[in-house]
């Protein structure tokens, strides 16, 4: 019983310092966020601000263009996980209930594309945006990220458990796939929806290669840009940076909240199961 409840002591202690190590960063963010700058030069440094202040927040966005930064990232962020979700459902669904001709060889080029690195891929997309005319327009900075081809494997396979049964009593009564898909799969499929939603949102929320090469225009910045840019324009501004990263990071908290309990049991039921 002793070694047990040493254990469990230990297991506690672990935990708790492990917490503390990935929370404490984003604590300091956020107090810091309201200090002023003088105080990012005490030693030693302190957590807490000596006095709450709401100036840097204003000043980002007096002074700082932030209101047009923040719009342009919810723009592209929600139509990008908008069509994603679309997409990469109709895609898994047909991988997973559809036979036709070619499906594996198909299957197996899409999962393919995961094996090519982001990097290698930015010249070619950059070139095909130059010639179609789509730098410096929400269509080039959008189109390139509207598909997660990592999120259609997770589609396939969690559709893949729904009964087969239940779609085929589906058609016999009448039902088009459009209405099978729409009210029977959407629905046995939150856990699904809530990984990759969380998942393609906080990749497009925090984009920055793209964006910083198809983007000049002040106008089209998205979040990503704008903290690079205050680290260049405001070079020893750090209370600028954290009110900045702060701000940025409250959309995300959003929506795991949101989609938390979908999402905790989205990961046991997403199970790769080939």
């Amino acid at each position: 019983m002793k070694s047990k409840s040493l254990k469990k002591i230990l297991l506690l202690l672990l935990l708790i310092g492990a917490s503390v190590v990935v929370v404490f960063p984003f604590l300091w963010m956020i107090f810091s966020s309201f200090k002023k700058i003088d105080e990012f030069y005490f030693i030693p440094p302190k957590l807490f601000p000596k006095e709450f202040t709401l100036d840097n927040f204003k000043e980002l966005f007096e002074r700082g263009n932030f209101s047009v930064y923040y719009m342009n990232s919810i723009i592209v962020t929600v139509v990008q996980v908008f069509f994603n979700m679309i997409i990469v459902t109709m895609a898994g669904y047909g991988f997973a209930k559809f036979n036709f001709k070619g499906k594996k060889l198909l299957f197996m080029c899409v999962l393919a594309t995961t094996m090519i690195p982001w990097v290698a891929t930015i010249i070619p997309l950059y070139i095909m945006a130059y010639k179609s005319g789509t730098i410096n327009t929400y269509f080039g900075l959008i189109f390139p990220g509207i598909v997660d081809v990592f999120s259609i494997f997770l589609a396939r396979n969690f559709m893949e458990s729904i009964p087969t049964a239940l779609l085929e009593a589906a058609r016999v009564d009448g039902a088009g796939e459009f209405k099978i898909f729409r009210t029977l799969v959407l629905p046995l499929t939150k856990p699904l929806i809530a990984v990759i939603t969380i998942n393609k949102f906080i990749g497009s929320w925090n984009a920055f290669q793209w964006p910083l090469l198809v983007v000049s225009d002040d106008s089209l910045r998205t979040l990503p840009l704008a903290v690079a840019k205050f680290s260049s324009q405001y070079y020893d501004a750090y209370n600028l940076k954290m009110a900045a990263a702060a701000l940025a990071i409250i959309p995300v908290l959003l929506v795991y909240i949101a989609f938390q309990k979908y999402f905790v049991s989205g990961i046991s039921l997403s199970g790769m199961k080939e």
